[in-house]
């Protein structure tokens, strides 16, 4: 991510590792689906036909595993690793991750309205409407961590950010 000249990072997050809780479902339900096949193939009490199979067999069930593992846990593993919002002194930016598309970027100022939605012990998900002269545009950031705060910290930064937007009044101070 390229900051512009004089812009600063703020606050850098990624989602809260609870949205990990079924990748590590996936892992332990692979390792328990492998096991369990594994022994089923392992007995003493099998056909001969199944048994001239057993190595066959096998590799196809490892084979599975390991397309399991990549599929169900690498991949978002390292999703949520790449994945990142980055809160800016000039705008809010999102880093989809490993292979999800660009990133996003929207300026603060535009900025309409924030709401903040607990999820867990101080995670939530924050729901950012972006007001453009153009279109509205609709952010949920999912899982973000020590939400509360995070949603203060970016009040703060917007307030900034429309005050260096601002125009300067006259010093004179008079209407016209």
């Amino acid at each position: 991510m390229r900051l512009e000249p004089g812009e600063q990072v703020v606050v850098r997050t990624r989602s809260h590792p609870r949205v990990l809780v079924r990748t590590a479902a996936r892992l332990t339900g692979t390792a328990f689906l492998l096991g369990l096949a594994m022994g089923l193939l392992a007995r003493p009490g099998l056909p001969s036909p199944l048994r001239a199979a057993v190595p066959w067999l096998e590799a196809v069930v490892w084979a599975a595993a390991v397309v399991a593992v990549l599929v169900g846990v690498v991949r978002p593993l390292l999703r949520w690793a790449t994945r990142a919002t980055v809160l800016t002194s000039e705008r809010l930016v999102q880093r989809p991750g490993l292979g999800a598309g660009p990133e996003a970027a929207m300026p603060l100022v535009s900025i309409a309205d924030v709401q903040r939605r607990r999820r867990g012990a101080s995670s939530g998900d924050l729901h950012i409407l972006f007001q453009d002269p153009l279109r509205q545009v609709y952010w949920r950031l999912a899982d973000v961590p020590e939400a509360e705060r995070f949603e203060q910290v970016l009040a703060e930064t917007t307030r900034a950010a429309r005050d260096r937007a601002r125009p300067a009044m006259p010093a004179w101070g008079g209407a016209l």
